[in-house]
Formats: C-alpha cells, structure tokens, sequence
C-alpha cells in the first residue's frame, strides 16, 4: 500500500493504489470505510475508549491530560466501561444511521486490557451486527489474541510500528 505522510492518517492518505497487497487485501482495503478514497463524508467512524493500559511506554505518549485540540494516542476525554461505550456507540448508530466502524485503539493499548477490549467487542457485535469491528495495537499479543479477534469478527487490526530503525524495533519488541 502506498504510505500515506507522517501524522496525516487515512483521511490523509488518497490514493487508490494498494500496491503489494493480495487482490482480496486490496479490495478489503478499498472497500474499508477508513480506507476507501469514496468512503469519505459516507461513512460514519467511531472510537470507543475503553483501554486505559499500555504494554509499552512511549516518549510521546502522554495519558495525563485531556486537550480537546489534541486527536493523538493517549489522548481522551472520559475512559468508558465496556457497557458505556456499547451504550454510547447504539445511541450514535440510532442517530447517525452511516455508522459503519467502529473502533479500539486506547487509550492504552487493547491488547493489554483484554477483558475490556473483548468485553466491549462481543457486545457491540452482538446489538450492533452490521458495524466493521476495527482494533489498533502495538502488536506485542496480538498472537495471543488473533483466533478470538477472528471469532468476534474484528474486520481490520491496525499495527502501528513505531519505529524504522530496525535495531530499535529490536529493542522493543524483542
């Protein structure tokens, strides 16, 4: 796949080119919500905050306050139980009938807070049957976690790589 800049994320990031990726990979690409170049302004998105944990500590990450002109990992305003962001993702569907993803990514990471991240994923699939189920983590157990994501139905986990120096990835995820 094409990279999108640094820090600009998929709404950065337009292209159709789905280079180096299976013909089913680049049509699951092109057909994801957060992905596809005609998906925007069609589709609703949301994050649900239910995974305050971390395995790894990173200089930029910084849990310690709320910015509402911050949109950066780490970075929430309320952490939610499991029932609360099940809650709050049905009244957004019930109000917004374009919500098509959503997803865990923090504020930790939700591989590191397994109960509640599984928790919350079970029952969103369970009352909300036709929203894409979307996860970003470190990775660190995402093999411990991959045939349960699979059961659930998570549609795309996102491994954010924090680093191209290889000896550093060494280092961290050794």
């Amino acid at each position: 796949m094409t990279a999108c800049p640094s820090g600009s994320g998929a709404a950065g990031c337009r292209t159709s080119q789905f280079n180096g990726l299976t013909p089913l990979q680049a049509s699951k690409a092109a057909h994801h919500p957060c992905y596809s170049v005609s998906g925007h302004h069609r589709y609703a998105r949301m994050h649900l905050a239910v995974a305050p944990a971390c395995n790894l500590q990173y200089n930029y990450c910084n849990r310690k306050y709320y910015c509402s002109n911050e949109s950066r990992s780490g970075v929430v305003s309320t952490l939610l139980t499991p029932e609360q962001a099940v809650a709050q993702a049905r009244q957004v569907a019930a109000a917004i009938p374009q919500l098509s993803v959503v997803g865990i990514a923090g504020p930790g990471d939700p591989l590191a807070n397994m109960t509640r991240t599984f928790n919350t994923l079970t029952q969103l699939r369970e009352q909300l049957p036709d929203v894409k189920l979307c996860l970003s983590t470190n990775g660190l157990l995402l093999p411990d976690a991959v045939e349960r994501l699979l059961d659930v139905g998570v549609d795309h986990v996102t491994v954010t790589l924090n680093t191209l120096e290889p000896a550093i990835a060494a280092q961290i995820y050794a």
